[in-house]
């Protein structure tokens, strides 16, 4: 099909996402029909490996992706990043588990990358066991992938590089589901907590997320993972916005604020902070995508990213974060009295973007590990 009839066929989907927002948002949860039809634009196969029957997309590419379905309604735009960035752990493991769980699958896939449960290594594989928060996806995904410490009598087998981590894909049928995702923002992403109690996985399923020793030499899969997975990340957080501000301007036309005599979109406050908001969301974005379209281009070049490039990365993802959150506020602020009934898009927008600024890859105190590497400093976390 090719990149752009993906986008294109997102385009086509957006109506649908926005008449069941309300749907979504009640139900905790994306219907199992709308996911289908995201299944069906090819989206969940962006970021797959063409030697395993994928896409491979530019990074850009999947962002926009993101982006174009964030801009209908948040929940399905994070289910629609989560599950695309599930699949594209294709890219970090051995050809053939990739092609036994990725092969003709065009679904998405849930995953938890930090390690919070415990691996035990037996032969052929590893029995897993743990309790993970956030599954985001997961009541409509066949299949999960969860990080884990390998375990030895009982404490994590230390390398020289510290603990082990091993990720290991489970079918969904195997865990428990827990019923725990009652929140105020994305309240749609079915992001409950998961379990499993000692499941065989084989080796063939099992990746080390963290090491790109073992990662496909395909540029894509080249990306330092934290900066790929932050900038797509981000992208819902630009495409919430950019729905925000398209939804204001529309309502703008025709609501009269309550002791005026024009519409709103007359009032010059209004035009003043739209085109603040614009400006503000057009170089956010510019910035986010610079630095992804670097570093995918010192991947094709075959070098290795500089820890600048790293550092600027999740400067820019941090800021489209935040910037998107703002310029939804602005909007849901702009929206008056009506915008403060849940039923409104505008709030739903305004609370969506500002959970994503809750996740630990951009919440505010990785700032300092940014501006830390770029005054030269090697960065406080094991992983950046």
């Amino acid at each position: 099909m090719g990149t752009d009839g993906v986008l294109q066929q997102l385009e086509d989907l957006l109506p649908a996402i926005r008449e069941r927002r309300e749907e979504i948002e009640q139900g905790r949860r994306l219907p199992r029909d709308l996911v289908d039809g995201l299944s069906a634009t090819g989206v969940f196969t962006l970021g797959v490996p063409r030697a395993v029957g994928g896409e491979e997309a530019d990074p850009i590419d999947i962002m926009r992706a993101i982006e174009t379905v964030a801009s209908g309604d948040g929940s399905a735009g994070w289910c629609t990043m989560i599950g695309l960035s599930g699949n594209l752990a294709g890219g970090y493991m051995n050809e053939s588990g990739a092609k036994e769980i990725l092969t003709g699958h065009r679904g998405p896939s849930a995953a938890g990358a930090g390690p919070i449960g415990a691996a035990v290594r037996v032969d052929g594989g590893v029995r897993v066991s743990g309790h993970w928060p956030f599954g985001s996806g997961i009541t409509h995904s066949d299949w999960v992938w969860a990080g884990s410490f390998v375990m030895e009598n009982g404490q994590p087998r230390m390398t020289p590089k510290g603990p082990e981590i091993i990720h290991t894909w489970i079918p969904v049928r195997d865990v428990e589901i827990h019923d725990t995702w009652y929140v105020s923002g994305l309240c749609g992403t079915g992001s409950n907590d998961y379990s499993a109690s000692d499941v065989f996985v084989p080796e063939q399923r099992t990746f080390s997320l963290f090491d790109p020793s073992g990662h496909r030499p395909e540029p894509l899969y080249q990306i330092p993972v934290v900066s790929l997975f932050v900038s797509q990340l981000a992208s819902v957080a630009l495409g919430i916005a950019r729905g925000a501000l398209d939804e204001l301007t529309e309502q703008a036309q025709t609501k009269v604020p309550t002791m005026s005599q024009v519409p709103l979109a007359d009032k010059p406050l209004a035009q003043i902070e739209l085109a603040r908001a614009e400006a503000a969301l057009g170089a956010a974005r510019a910035f986010l995508h610079a630095t992804i379209a670097g570093l995918r281009d010192t991947a094709r070049a075959g070098d290795a990213p500089t820890m600048r490039q790293r550092a600027l990365s999740r400067a820019a993802a941090i800021n489209a974060v935040e910037t998107g959150a703002a310029v939804a506020a602005t909007a849901a602020t702009l929206g008056g009295g009506s915008a403060l009934y849940s039923s409104s898009s505008l709030q739903r927008h305004a609370r969506d973007a500002e959970a994503i600024k809750h996740h630990f890859t951009v919440a505010p105190h990785n700032w300092e590990e940014a501006g830390r590497v770029l005054m030269g400093r090697a960065p406080t976390v094991p992983i950046f």
